[in-house]
């Protein structure tokens, strides 16, 4: 039987189809880009002989052939010299490949009549009828679903597996396949609960909107711990980050799971975030065992490093697919001496990069914001569909206003982009550049912006309203934003770390997404300066999967500066969040040798061990306080405690008030300065008493619990801080919100209210009830009745919109629904993209009633 490499190898020996191949790629190049001016005519291509040796290849599932079939039906298609019946062979070409989106979108823009296929000889029809049914899962509700190569293969093997890793492409189509399966478990009859772990809170968002919108009636898609119902519900769906499964698992101590679902499971190689995510997941196997655990990554060299945990009685199976859905073209851009309004563009295939064509700028570049307008301009014009990656929100906002003035004043004015304007200016600043520069459909994206103003811009990028979108980081975290083109100079993920590999070939995966376009671009600016790229991308490699804990382990060094400094506060939080999983381990019952084996040297090994076998037989913290507080290292609960003791004062002298409380904001920033003398330096470094760093963010936190809007807590700091303009003042409270309020604010303060109770106890005193305040501060509502509106499914920009019209503290789900339901939200002045969210969320949760009550009604 010939493997697939040797079929490969076969067709790729034939000097011609290699030539047909490249004229292929360089035909859909030019039906890209029009303004380029392009060296040489393509050459002509022999249709009949490119689709022959093609179809020889469509049993293969090598990334190689399948891209050379998918370039050489798109071109087919697009090509004016290709006849109708080789249009029409290209399409059963495409559907022999599994890859019927194609067809679709194709159908759609005309590039195919409906139904082509069917011109074709019988013996091709029974072909692609046959790939039609190879290449689709039936449903539980009837329902036949197409699927790619890949996502058959997901179907058949989550069937039979406890544990599975897959790794593929980031167009392959994984969220949507597993989305399915979700929903799939969801129609089975009996009590459940599936976990849905996402790395962000944008896709908790973008997740629970698509599972609430799909599911069954009697199911509940729930995204928070604090959710008042999610007790009662036999049928239960959580969409959560590692941080909120942490404390699900705390709150709910007889919760089990049926079935866990790691997204981005790349995220285990993620420092603290990473540990937390590792413990989370071992805490839920724990107490669930028999729970189906399923682990998805970006195209991967070792994905079967993520089942290794799988008890030894569960069957475990790890795949890596191939499955190429939509191409990828990689060009180069570079300097030309003397001409600088000229730039060179290679076409990067094989490894081996060709020059095509040079790019006419309408102008020189003084400055990098404007090089890269100017090169994304010359390229696409005012055309949509156009992502420009870069480093930091200073710099998206700096290249979206040079994207800006190079286009044409709009005369039509977009009335939906006209409402995320006014939202803008009354949810976050009339002066934020982001509505001065969606004038001309340009737009920034990053992610600490609001979530309702973020997904706003995603859904008008999508259709095309917003024509450039210049991101950061955040589109490597799974955010869902197709795009024609990428285009990125010096790209990094965090300051000063250019972007691996790996991350560049995920980051490409997000260009030309299946169903959406034939094919995507990836721009890559200035690649002559090898200091702007030194991991220069040629062709795509598999990235390494890793996980923090065993990175932690096997280059020790930052864990034993940390273990060394145990009378002392030490900054590294990676650190810390191993030496605590290490400890909680332990304290659990559950042996650390075998990962200790990990530290090569033995004296190392010996030094950690020894570490956390002390500060366990030391601790005067209970143990459930330790594991209750993952990513706190015991040492540093335990010198909290010992300031407390020090300090003389009584357990209410130091308590955290609520927020409204008049003297809320000193005794907050007491609090901040207290940890910040025992436990972290992360709200700013130890100076004295007046700190006035630890001042502004208690004032933050305090307002942000309150349920300040955003535009206020912004013009209070500039009120504070003249010196401030107005773009630093917006980005840094953005920021401080994301980091400080939602993230280390709630670590760091439920853990004081924790010790302070230990304290408390060690005088004597009865406990009293204390508030949540990792749900306030996360949240930034403090009232029962904001949370319950929140668990519904709505923004805090929404929440805060109609807190002041919310006349009682609590309520249940269906009060609060009956009460939106009442309300006139325009003439409570609610801005318009607000009242759209309500009605979606209203459209959910009526629906869902209306089912309950006609299933009661029924029985």
């Amino acid at each position: 039987m010939t493997t697939d490499t040797a079929l490969d190898d076969v067709v790729f020996a034939s000097r011609k189809f290699r030539e047909v191949l490249d004229a292929a790629r360089k035909l859909t190049i030019r039906s890209e880009f029009a303004t380029v001016v392009w060296d040489e005519e393509v050459s002509t291509i022999d249709w009949g002989f490119a689709l022959l040796y093609a179809s020889a290849m469509t049993s293969s599932r090598s990334e190689r052939s399948q891209s050379a079939i998918l370039r050489i039906a798109t071109a087919c298609m697009l090509s004016a010299d290709a006849t109708d019946a080789h249009k029409a062979a290209s399409a059963a070409l495409l559907e022999r490949s599994g890859n019927h989106m194609a067809v679709e979108l194709a159908e759609s823009r005309n590039r195919l009549p409906a139904d082509a296929w069917l011109k074709l000889p019988g013996a091709l029809r029974m072909e692609v009828v046959r790939s039609r049914i190879d290449y689709s899962v039936g449903l539980s509700d009837g329902r036949v679903l197409p699927v790619n190569p890949f996502q058959g293969r997901f179907w058949e093997a989550v069937e039979t597996n406890d544990w599975l890793s897959v790794s593929a492409p980031t167009s392959a189509g994984k969220s949507r396949i597993i989305r399915e399966h979700f929903l799939e478990v969801a129609r089975q009859a009996g009590p459940f609960t599936l976990v849905y772990l996402v790395p962000t809170r944008a896709l908790i968002e973008e997740v629970s909107m698509d599972l609430r919108r799909e599911a069954p009636s009697d199911v509940d898609v729930f995204t928070m711990p604090w959710d008042p119902d999610l007790s009662e519900s036999p049928r239960t769906v959580l969409v959560v980050t590692q941080e909120r499964l942490h404390l699900v698992l705390e709150l709910f101590p007889m919760l089990g799971v049926d079935l866990l679902f790691v997204d981005e499971a790349q995220s285990l190689a993620g420092d603290a975030r990473g540990v937390l995510l590792q413990h989370a997941i071992e805490r839920t196997v724990r107490r669930s065992p028999e729970t189906q655990v399923l682990f998805a990554s970006p195209l991967s060299s070792n994905p079967e490093l993520l089942i290794e945990d799988a008890p030894p009685d569960r069957s475990a199976h790890a795949f890596v697919s191939e499955t190429v859905t939509v191409n990828q073209n990689i060009l180069w851009v570079e300097h030309i001496d003397r001409k600088p309004q000229r730039r060179s563009v290679s076409l990067v295939s094989d490894g081996h990069s060709q020059k095509v064509g040079e790019l006419v700028l309408a102008q020189r570049a003084t400055s990098v914001p404007m090089r890269i307008a100017l090169v994304a301009h010359a390229f696409a014009g005012n055309t949509p569909g156009n992502v420009i990656y870069v480093n930091g929100p200073s710099e998206a906002e700096k290249v979206a206003k040079a994207v800006f003035e190079q286009l044409p004043t709009s005369g039509d004015v977009d009335e939906e982009i006209e409402d995320l304007r006014d939202l803008i200016k009354t949810a976050v600043h009339s002066k934020y550049l982001l509505a001065d520069v969606l004038l001309r459909r340009v737009a920034f994206h990053y992610g600490n912006m609001p979530l309702v103003i973020r997904a706003e811009i995603e859904r008008l990028f999508g259709e095309g309203k917003i024509h450039y979108l210049i991101c950061t980081s955040t589109l490597l975290e799974g955010v869902n934003l197709p795009c024609r083109t990428i285009f990125m100079r010096n790209p990094q993920k965090g300051t000063g770390n250019p972007l691996r590999e790996g991350d560049f070939w995920n980051l490409a995966g997000r260009a030309g997404r299946w169903g959406k376009e034939f094919e995507g671009n990836v721009v890559c600016i200035d690649t002559d300066d090898d200091k702007l790229w030194p991991n220069l991308p040629r062709v795509r490699k598999r990235s390494q999967i890793t996980r923090a804990v065993s990175t932690g382990l096997e280059d020790a060094s930052g864990l034993l500066a940390f273990v060394r400094s145990v009378d002392d506060v030490y900054n590294d939080s990676a650190a810390e969040s191993l030496f605590a999983y290490l400890c909680a381990r332990h304290l659990s019952g559950d042996p650390i040798q075998g990962l200790l084996e990990r530290v090569l040297l033995d004296s190392e090994r010996s030094e950690i061990e020894s570490a956390v076998l002390l500060a366990a037989a030391e601790l005067s913290i209970p143990v459930e306080i330790i594991t209750r507080h993952a990513g706190i290292a015991p040492i540093s609960m335990e010198r909290l405690l010992s300031s407390f003791r020090r300090s003389g004062r009584t357990p209410a002298e130091l308590e955290l008030p609520l927020p409204e409380e008049p003297d809320a904001r000193p005794r907050f920033q007491e609090a901040l300065v207290l940890v910040g003398a025992t436990m972290t330096h992360v709200f700013g470094a130890p100076r004295s008493s007046e700190d006035r760093r630890k001042w502004q963010l208690a004032n933050l936190i305090v307002n942000w619990m309150k349920g300040m809007p955003l535009a206020r807590l912004i013009d209070q700091r500039l009120a504070t801080n003249p010196s401030l303009t107005s773009a630093v003042a917006i980005r840094d409270v953005m920021r401080d919100i994301e980091s400080i309020a939602r993230f280390h604010a709630p670590k760091y303060l439920a853990c004081y209210a924790d010790v302070l109770g230990v304290y408390a106890a060690e005088l004597g005193l009865e406990a009293t009830s204390r508030p949540d305040y990792a749900m306030m501060l996360e949240l930034g509502v403090s009232r029962t009745s904001e949370v319950v509106l929140m668990s519904l499914g709505l923004s805090r920009t929404a929440t805060v919109a109609l807190s002041d019209f919310i006349g009682v503290d609590q309520w249940s789900r269906a009060e609060a629904v009956e009460w939106l339901a009442a309300q006139n939200l325009d003439g409570l002045g609610v801005p318009v993209i607000l009242q759209r969210e309500i009605g979606a969320v209203l459209e959910v949760a009526i629906r869902r009633s209306e089912t309950l009550s006609s299933d009661d009604g029924a029985i």
